[in-house]
C-alpha cells in the first residue's frame, strides 16, 4: 500500500523472487507506471473520512505492507492516524492478518545515547506523535499480527539530507552521529520479513555507520557536487539508534555499509 519512492522498488524486488504483487495509486497517472512494472495496480485513495476507489485490493492479500509516508509537511493538519485506523478496519474485515508497517526513528523524539526498540517512545514533532499512534493502532489488535520497522533517514541515489543541508544559512550539531538507512537496506529488510510468517514485533533499521554529521555531510557534499554545508558550533546532541535486533534476529548484513561515501 502505497508505491512511491520506496513502494515502486519494493514491489519491483519483491516480483523478482517470485510473488504475486499488488500496489495502490492515488492517481490515473500511476496506474500506467504500475501496471508496465507487472505489479497488479489499483486506485485507492484513503482519507481522514475512509478510503475510497477500488476495494478489491485487500482481497486475496496474505501480507499488506503498509509504506504510506504521512505527508504532514505539506499537509500540517491531516490525520494520518485517523487514515491508518480505516486501512486497519479494512484488514480485519477482509482477513488479512499480517501487517508490516513502515514507521521512522522519530518516534524517539530527542532521546540521545544508544537507542534501542526497548528505549521510551517521546516523539516530538507532529509526524513521529501521529506515527506512533499508528503503531499503537495496529500492534494492539488482537486480529493483527504487525511487525513495525522504524526506519532511519532515507537515502538513495536521488534522495540525500546534503541537498537541503546546503541551502540552509548553517547547521547545528556538528558532532552528532549520522542516523541513516539506504533504499536498498529497506528494500531488502522488508523482503527478508515478507518471506517468513509475521508476527508483532518491532525493528530499528538504521545501519550501523555513525561518524559525526560535519564529517558526513562535508564528504557526501564534495562527492555530489553541491555547496558545502556550515556547520556552526553548539551543544552536541549525539545519539546512534541500534540496530543489533534485526542484526540478531535476521541475521542480516547491511549491503550499503558506508552510506555512498566512495572508498
Amino acid at each position: 500500500m502505497g508505491c512511491g519512492w520506496l513502494g515502486l522498488p519494493l514491489g519491483e524486488h519483491l516480483l523478482s523472487l517470485g510473488f504475486r504483487v499488488k500496489g495502490s495509486t492515488t492517481s490515473e497517472e500511476r496506474l500506467n507506471t504500475l501496471h508496465s512494472k507487472s505489479i497488479e495496480p489499483y486506485i485507492l485513495q484513503v482519507t481522514e473520512e475512509g478510503i475510497v476507489g477500488e476495494m478489491s485490493f485487500f482481497s486475496s492479500v496474505d501480507k499488506l505492507i503498509i509504506a504510506m509516508p504521512p505527508g504532514l509537511r505539506s499537509n500540517p493538519k491531516r490525520r494520518f492516524d485517523v487514515m491508518i485506523n480505516h486501512v486497519k478496519k479494512a484488514c480485519i474485515e477482509q482477513g488479512i492478518k499480517e501487517v508490516i508497517f513502515i514507521s521512522s526513528t522519530s518516534v524517539y523524539g530527542n532521546l540521545y545515547g544508544i537507542i534501542t526498540e526497548k528505549s521510551i517512545t517521546e516523539p516530538e514533532t507532529n509526524s513521529g506523535k501521529q506515527l506512533l499512534q499508528c503503531e499503537e493502532l495496529l500492534s494492539n489488535s488482537v486480529h493483527l499480527n504487525t511487525t513495525i520497522l522504524r526506519m532511519g533517514g532515507l537515502i538513495g541515489s536521488d534522495r540525500h539530507p546534503v541537498f537541503q543541508l546546503s541551502k540552509k544559512a548553517f547547521v547545528t550539531n556538528p558532532e552528532g552521529s549520522i542516523n541513516l538507512i539506504h533504499l536498498t537496506d529497506c528494500i531488502n529488510i522488508i523482503s527478508s520479513l515478507v518471506g517468513q510468517p509475521i508476527v508483532k514485533n518491532v525493528y530499528n533499521c538504521v545501519t550501523p555507520y555513525h561518524p559525526n554529521r560535519v564529517e558526513y555531510y562535508t564528504q557526501m557534499a564534495i562527492q555530489l557536487g553541491c555547496n558545502l554545508p556550515l556547520f556552526k558550533d553548539s551543544a552536541t546532541f549525539d545519539r546512534k539508534i541500534s540496530s543489533e535486533k534485526l542484526l540478531q534476529n535476521f541475521n542480516y548484513a547491511f549491503r550499503v555499509k558506508n552510506l555512498l561515501i566512495s572508498s
